[in-house]
C-alpha cells in the first residue's frame, strides 16, 4: 500500500473584528438615493432592446479608425467622396464602402450639389456628444491618436 502523507490540521482562526475608524466611515461620499422616477426612466430605456442594439452598432462603427477619421473630417466640413478619399489616402471604393456603413446608421447624410453628392455629418445622431461640440472627441483626435498601437505611420488607412 502506498504511503499517503498525513494532512496537516488547519488552524481555525477567529474572525477578526472590523475596526470602524472615523476616517473609514467618511471615505465614501454621501449620496442621496436617486429619485424613483430616474430609476424607472433608466429601466425603461434599457428595456428598449432595439435602441440598445442601435447604440451598440453605432459605437462599433465608430470604433473603426477609418470611420472615425471620416466622422472627424465631416465634422469640419461637408465633402464629396473623392475629396474624402484623397484626404484619407484611401481608394474611392474603400471610402465609399465606409461611408455606406456610416450612412446606414444615419451618422452621415448626403445631399446633391450639381453632379456631386456631398456627405455631411448628421450631428443629431450623436446627441449630446456630437464631434463639433464634444471635448472628448477633440481631445482624443488631437494629433494622430487614431493610428493603432504598434502600427507604422504610412499615410494610408
Amino acid at each position: 500500500m502506498p504511503h499517503v502523507p498525513a494532512r496537516k490540521a488547519r488552524r481555525s482562526r477567529a474572525p477578526r473584528a472590523r475596526r470602524s475608524t472615523p476616517a473609514a466611515r467618511h471615505d465614501a461620499p454621501a449620496r442621496p438615493d436617486a429619485a424613483p422616477e430616474a430609476h424607472e426612466r433608466v429601466r425603461l430605456a434599457l428595456a428598449d432592446h432595439a435602441m440598445v442594439e442601435r447604440l451598440a452598432r453605432t459605437f462599433k462603427a465608430l470604433g473603426d479608425p477609418t470611420r472615425s477619421k471620416l466622422v472627424f473630417a465631416l465634422s469640419i466640413h461637408e465633402m464629396c467622396v473623392s475629396d474624402l478619399a484623397s484626404a484619407l489616402g484611401a481608394t474611392l471604393s474603400a471610402t465609399s464602402h465606409q461611408l455606406r456603413i456610416l450612412r446606414d446608421l444615419d451618422i452621415v447624410r448626403t445631399r446633391r450639389s450639381g453632379k456631386s453628392q456631398l456627405y455631411a455629418l448628421n450631428e443629431q445622431a450623436f446627441g449630446f456628444c456630437a464631434p463639433r461640440v464634444c471635448h472628448a472627441w477633440r481631445r482624443s483626435l488631437e494629433g494622430d491618436t487614431l493610428v493603432r498601437p504598434g502600427a507604422k505611420e504610412t499615410g494610408h488607412v
